[in-house]
Formats: C-alpha cells, structure tokens, sequence
C-alpha cells in the first residue's frame, strides 16, 4: 500500500516544482514560497540530507546533515493525509520541514517552521500548485543505513 501512495504521489507532482536538488539526489520536498519569490528543497544525495531555502539562484540558506544523523518523524500510517516532518538544527536554531499528501484531495503541501530554542519565529507555507514530494525517502534512507523506527519512544534507533 506504501509503494502505491508513493507511486501515485510521484506520478501527481512529477511535472511540478523545479527543485535546487542535484540531478543526481533524491527530492524529500521542493516547492516555491513567498508567490514563487523563494524555493525551499530538502534532498538526499549520497549519505547525506540537505536543506536548502531562498532564491532559486543562491539560496540564503544551506544545511546538510547525514541521513543518521538527521531527525525524522515518519507518518504513523493512519489518518486521511500521509504526513512526515524532518527537521535541520544550526547553532540555536530549528528549521522543521513538513510534507504532506491528502489521500482524499489528492493535494500535496508542505513547508518550514523555524524555532530560535522553542520559540516560533517563522512559518512558511508552499506555493500552492508548487509541491514536489518524495515522501518515505528518508524514512527509507535510514533504514538503509541500518535504522529502524520505535514508534513506542518515537525514535530511530539500530535494528
């Protein structure tokens, strides 16, 4: 059933957003904000996961973390949306991105929430009509590398 959600999603989005990805790496999200001004991508390439926002040219920000490393909530499997959040840390702050698929609209979203410590201090919606996912990438990646999901404590940890 995961591999038919992913196949269709991919199949949905496959001509959308154009993603500050490499070719050759995996796209988690890729979408545009602020009415197509900025681009925010999270994608796999190799052993590592990065984070990039801001214009399509030169991003303002770029943040790579090992897939081991990197935090990811996956989706619990029940629910109308398949959903999952990744987040990147840098100095005291936190940059949450989320993704989501509606099962029923069959609408993609996604976007960032930024903490300073547990502070919200910015949130940032996709374009709608913009959205590229690639959800269970990570989720895959991790498991991969040897990890696997305890939903009872909500951590990865090794299998």
């Amino acid at each position: 059933m995961r591999l038919f959600y992913a196949t269709a999603i991919c199949a949905i989005t496959a001509s959308q957003a154009l993603a500050l990805c490499a070719t050759e790496s995996t796209i988690v999200l890729s979408c545009t904000t602020s009415g197509g001004t900025d681009h925010l991508d999270v994608c796999i390439s190799g052993n590592s996961v990065i984070y990039r926002y801001g214009p399509e040219s030169a991003p303002d920000l770029t943040l790579t973390t090992t897939v081991a490393q990197v935090e990811h909530q996956p989706w619990p499997g029940i629910g109308r949306a398949i959903w999952e959040a990744v987040t990147f840390r840098n100095d005291a702050y936190s940059y949450e991105v989320y993704s989501s698929y509606d099962k029923f609209d069959q609408v993609s979203d996604g976007g960032v929430t930024v903490y300073q410590q547990d502070d919200e201090v910015a949130a940032l919606a996709c374009d709608a009509g913009s959205v590229t996912l690639g959800l269970f990438a990570i989720g895959d990646a991790k498991e991969a590398a040897g990890q696997c999901w305890d939903p009872e404590v909500q951590i990865w940890g090794h299998c």
